[in-house]
């Protein structure tokens, strides 16, 4: 005795088909017929209210941030090795005092003490750091790091203190 069910049915169409509805044409253009093709031979896309450019701010703009100097780069890469030495449990936690916040130095201590499956692929090496500024005495460092055959990401936040020189003030290790 066996019965049928039908337990799925089929999704209901609640968008109309993309060629039903024109898009609307964007500030300052006029619209064009949607067969029209440009030089490049391809259909014209279709338009939207956002140009696909990230907007530009007095920040963003090339030019009014300074370029990473050699020290703060040196600094950077410094912190972060031994920042992996001290996650491999082969440098003391206390040694990087004087390069990161009393907090990340307590977060970095209990990352070494923690467990990680990351550890049993192998040691950890720095293979590439990258600065960017973000305001005139602070920059955003990212780089990537290899155990065995992995590679994983650090990033930063490093800042210079007035009384300290460079520090890094925030840490994230994936």
């Amino acid at each position: 005795m066996s019965e049928s069910y039908t337990f799925l049915s089929r999704v209901p169409h609640f968008e109309p088909a993309a060629g039903d509805v024109p898009a609307p044409p964007l500030p300052g253009r006029s619209a064009a017929p949607s067969g029209e093709r440009h030089a490049s031979g391809r259909g014209r896309h279709r338009s939207s209210p956002h140009s696909g450019a990230s907007p530009r701010t007095a920040a963003t703009q090339p030019g009014t941030l300074p370029l990473p100097s050699p020290d703060v780069q040196r600094f950077t890469e410094q912190a972060f090795r031994l920042v992996l030495e001290v996650l491999d449990r082969r440098r003391n936690v206390r040694q990087l005092r004087p390069l990161v916040t009393p907090s990340l130095v307590d977060v970095v201590r209990t990352l070494a003490l923690s467990e990680s499956p990351a550890r049993r692929l192998g040691v950890a090496t720095l293979v590439r750091v990258h600065l960017r500024a973000v305001e005139p005495c602070a920059f955003e460092a990212f780089g990537t790091y290899g155990r065995g055959p992995r590679i994983f990401v650090i990033a930063a936040r490093v800042e210079q203190q007035s009384d300290t020189g460079w520090t890094v003030t925030s840490l994230v290790i994936g």
